[in-house]
């Protein structure tokens, strides 16, 4: 009953409320305005994962190689650096951006991913008597004002799980590229020739996440110098080329027959094996690539043969460098590319992936093989999105109601202003 006497006289105020007031023959003073925005924020649809099926990191290799080599000049690739670089920027993205990183590296979570980066990191840390596989993480944080934020959990997880180093440099002075050069020199013993573009950033470079892969080793068995002899190389193009072939005759050796190739291992001292795949006679190299399923045959199928192997292996050392921002575009990252992308794992700010590459070096000789490489995953500043909301003006400029409440809703204070005045 006390309720209803209650709407009753809310109802009468509401009423009186409404009354227009006459009109005084003295102008009255401007009535206080409060003006309250409400906002609306968009349901966000996430679009269908544009990625090849991938089921860990076999998989993203097979998937990464046939998008990066076409056969059709030099190139040398470190899979697990770029593997490892885009694990460290996965951690901190979140949404879309997250599921499209996860699913090129053939995670199902993050907390999967980083068990595949960590079993990587763990067994391809090697230190033999003539062979090393060595591996380093680094982030590095761009000094900014106060606003901009770095989260601790986030750090943790890298120097945890991927021991990766947090360095401060400032973005946008000469010094940081430098700096950044001269960590990436060290880690692959001045093998790989940091390039003068990769290492400038302006100063809207939040932070440069680094791996880096160094390995050498000597042959099982080495090849004799006095052996080694000039020879021609037959290009794609027609034209020959003369080399300097290694040469050597392995007794009872395991040679693979493919599907248009053959396929052969060199045993090194420590680290492993160097596979070598040749293509038939009149079957070119660009055609045996193109797709994970033929880098996979490449590298896994055919029938092994016992043979005495006559080896030719011409000497090599080349520079290498892969730009991956439309690679992994066209294999369905792309979120982490656009004013979208979504790094609030890893900052206050909204950030973008701004560049992508890897560096490489690779040397093989009578000795054995030397390579380094590193891959380097580049986020800027994004511009906050502008998001659509409904504004509605709320303006107390004609007489309203008021009510004061407790906590639990109990109604403590019931008003109207028709008038708002100070005495």
């Amino acid at each position: 009953m006390r309720r209803n006497v209650c709407w009753l006289l809310i109802g009468l105020l509401l009423l009186t409320g409404c009354a227009q007031p006459q009109a005084d023959a003295e102008p009255k003073e401007a009535k206080p305005t409060v003006t309250v925005t409400y906002y609306s924020e968009p349901t966000a649809v996430a679009p269908p994962l544009d990625v090849p099926d991938v089921a860990g990191y076999d998989d993203f290799l097979g998937v990464l190689s046939a998008a990066v080599l076409d056969g059709k000049g030099n190139k040398n690739l470190s899979p697990v650096s770029v593997y490892i670089a885009l694990g460290m920027a996965a951690e901190g993205a979140r949404g879309q951006t997250q599921a499209e990183l996860l699913a090129l590296l053939g995670a199902q979570d993050a907390a999967n991913m980083r068990k595949t980066a960590e079993e990587l990191l763990n067994s391809l840390d090697v230190r033999g008597e003539t062979g090393e596989i060595a591996l380093a993480d680094s982030i590095w944080l761009g000094v900014q004002d106060d606003t901009v934020h770095f989260f601790e959990a986030y750090l943790d997880v890298l120097r945890n799980s991927y021991g990766a180093e947090a360095q401060s440099v400032r973005f946008g002075e000469p010094a940081a590229g430098r700096t950044i050069a001269d960590w990436i020199r060290e880690k692959t013993r001045e093998k790989v020739k940091v390039s003068e573009d990769a290492m400038q950033f302006d100063g809207d470079t939040l932070a440069v996440l680094i791996n880096t892969i160094y390995l050498k080793d000597g042959w099982r068995e080495p090849f004799n110098e006095e052996r080694t002899e000039q020879g021609t190389f037959h290009r794609s193009n027609g034209k020959p080329k003369k080399v300097d072939y290694m040469r050597r005759t392995d007794r009872n050796g395991t040679i693979v027959r493919g599907d248009g190739f053959l396929r052969y291992a060199l045993p090194l001292n420590d680290v492993g094996r160097m596979v070598f795949v040749l293509p038939d006679e009149g079957v070119s190299l660009e055609s045996l690539l193109g797709s994970p399923e033929k880098v996979t045959a490449l590298l896994r199928d055919g029938e092994e043969k016992n043979a005495d192997v006559d080896l030719m292996v011409p000497k090599f050392r080349f520079q290498d460098r892969t730009d991956l921002e439309e690679i992994l575009q066209s294999l369905g990252v792309r979120t982490c590319f656009t004013g979208m992308a979504d790094f609030s794992g890893m900052t206050n700010t909204p950030a973008h992936v701004s560049r992508v590459l890897q560096e490489s070096y690779i040397g093989v000789d009578e000795k054995g093989v030397e390579a380094a490489a590193y891959t380097l995953v580049a986020l800027a500043k994004s511009a906050a999105i502008p998001v659509e909301r409904e504004k509605i003006d709320f303006h107390l400029t004609r007489p309203f109601l008021y009510a004061i409440e407790s906590r639990d809703g109990t109604v403590l204070f019931l008003g109207t202003v028709a008038e708002p005045v100070q005495e």
